[in-house]
């Protein structure tokens, strides 16, 4: 019997259920085959399990959403910081300037404690968006996981027992310990939140190693031997659909008012900016695990952390040159340096710094240059103000995130450089000690 096929496919995606129950996404296409007086005889479809492709364009579709998010942290992070210089700047004066006694000094600290957190919420969405200023070295995680627990108690609660099971051959990771121990806290307030009746609390350490297979499928960018770090709980653990939005920022499955939804987003942005990779496993009712993977390093020299001695903020008799565009912190910070004694020669973009210079390059003791400037950076002034007095000391201050100063050079050969926003002590102390 002759048969045509008619070309009039009816194609489609769907959930599907394996023999062993176990669901999965399934393309059909199915196309209807006619015998020749034209009666359709027979449907031929065509079936393919097209579940990794699913998940494939859904890890991508989440990359995508959460780079944007990024970006848009990133772009608000230099004007916010800019502000927040001014608010606690100012602040920090006015608080300073009234006695102990006086009634309007609580106000005066009430807007620096707002300020701060509103500075705490700029860092931690530059956190999320791994463009946070960090100062990674070669660390033993297991001494972090050491130092968090002497204090473990204070962030749990009496009903939440923790154990820890640390692995005792060489562990060495290049990460920036504050940030590291900034994960482990937050990791450990999700999990205190998961059980409000109480629980267990695990954290381990150990050796993994990532083949290319698994790497390529999750975007992790150094397969090989990695270091291991696990936390658990026994709480109410998550659904597929809390699961796969976790690391969102702003997600949270808190009431209103109880949390902003930025603590494990920032956990996933510190780990990829250090070059690693967290998943999550949870099943509701039955807890959740978080593993970290962080390259492992051979352990050349691990510098010994160094402690300094905080310098007293003190009066000073130098000429600071000032380079800045914005109008609201060059006015703060020269009336904080002319207040502790300094002189103070302001400028307004890259080539004013440069002709003010050349006019008092003699008597200029430091020059404080923003990254960032119009007509010329801050990096292309201190070269010129190199070449016509190589002994002159220079600070430089931003507010942009990480990416963009690491472009303008600025952390090639370890300059001297201050974050905004800043108070007027961390800028005294910066200064006196330059």
């Amino acid at each position: 019997m002759g048969v045509h096929y008619l070309g009039q496919d009816m194609a489609w995606n769907f959930h599907n259920r394996k023999k062993n129950g176990e669901l999965f996404w399934e393309s059909a296409s199915i196309s209807p085959i006619q015998s020749e007086d034209g009666t359709i005889t027979h449907f031929v479809a065509i079936k393919e399990d097209i579940t990794e492709q699913k998940r494939l364009e859904e890890q991508l579709r989440q990359s995508q959403k959460m780079e944007a998010i990024g970006q848009l942290a990133g772009g608000i992070a230099h004007d916010f910081n800019n502000m927040l210089t001014a608010i606690l700047g100012y602040g920090s004066l006015l608080s300073a300037r009234l006695g102990e006694d006086n009634p309007l000094k609580h106000y005066a600290d009430q807007i620096l404690a707002v300020g701060e957190k509103t500075a705490n919420l700029t860092r931690q969405l530059l956190a999320f968006s791994r463009k946070q200023i960090i100062q990674p070295r070669p660390v033993d995680p297991n001494d972090i996981i050491r130092g968090i627990e002497k204090f473990s108690q204070r962030l749990l609660r009496e009903d939440i027992e923790v154990r820890t099971r640390l692995d005792e051959r060489e562990l060495t990771v290049m990460v920036d310990p504050g940030q590291m121990e900034q994960v482990l806290v937050n990791l450990f307030t999700n999990a205190r939140d998961a059980m409000p009746d109480g629980g267990v609390l695990s954290i381990s350490t150990g050796i993994a190693e990532l083949d290319e297979e698994y790497a390529q499928q999750y975007g992790i960018a150094n397969p090989g031997r990695q270091v291991l770090i696990t936390v658990s709980d026994t709480g109410i653990g998550m659904n597929e659909k809390t699961r796969e939005k976790i690391f969102e920022p702003f997600f949270t499955t808190k009431e209103f008012g109880k949390g902003t939804g930025l603590g494990l987003s920032i956990v996933y942005g510190i780990i990829k900016q250090h070059g690693g990779h967290i998943n999550v496993y949870s099943e509701v009712g039955k807890g959740s695990t978080f593993k970290i993977y962080l390259p492992l390093i051979k352990k050349t020299q691990v510098e010994e952390e160094r402690h300094e001695v905080p310098v007293t903020p003190a009066v000073g008799t130098e000429t600071i040159l000032i380079a800045e565009d914005n109008e609201e912190v060059r006015t703060f910070t020269r009336h904080v340096l002319e207040r502790n004694g300094y002189t103070v020669i302001e400028t307004v973009d890259g080539e004013d710094a440069v002709t003010e210079f050349e006019k008092n390059r003699e008597r200029v003791n430091l020059l404080l240059l923003d990254v960032i400037m119009p007509k010329k950076s801050g990096k292309e002034v201190s070269d010129i103000a190199k070449k016509m007095r190589p002994d002159i000391k220079i600070l430089f201050t931003s507010g942009y995130t990480a990416d963009i100063i690491h472009e303008k050079g600025i952390f090639d050969k370890g300059l001297d450089f201050i974050s905004k926003p800043t108070t007027p002590k961390e800028l005294l102390n910066k200064v006196r000690k330059l």
